[in-house]
């Protein structure tokens, strides 16, 4: 068996990690028994054979990056976040003003 290196395994739990949050938002899966998934998961890429191993965390790696840039980069709708920013900055001005009336005295 050829050395494991600490970069081996930060890898595979990268890996691991990415799958577990993207199969278990998209099947739904509670979250205690993503632990179990990942411990599974680890399994099947730890005693994959070497030759298939590498090639396939590769296009695992390629996959979930290329799907992570993709996130957040693509466009989103922001109009609600948008909208709430404005209702704070509209509530922000009007208090702003209602604190300069109140200071304001005519005397």
């Amino acid at each position: 068996m050829d050395q494991v290196s600490m970069l081996d395994i930060a890898t595979v739990s990268a890996v691991v990690a990415a799958l577990v949050t993207v199969i278990g938002n998209i099947f739904s899966i509670d979250s205690r028994y993503r632990a179990l998934m990942a411990i599974g998961i680890a399994c099947v890429l730890w005693f994959m054979p070497r030759e298939w191993g590498e090639q396939f965390l590769m296009a695992l790696i390629i996959g979930l990056t290329a799907s992570g840039v993709y996130s957040q980069v693509k466009p989103r709708d922001n109009q609600d976040e948008l909208m709430r920013m404005r209702i704070k900055e509209e509530l922000r001005r009007e208090q702003e003003e209602q604190n300069r009336k109140q200071d304001h005295t005519p005397y």
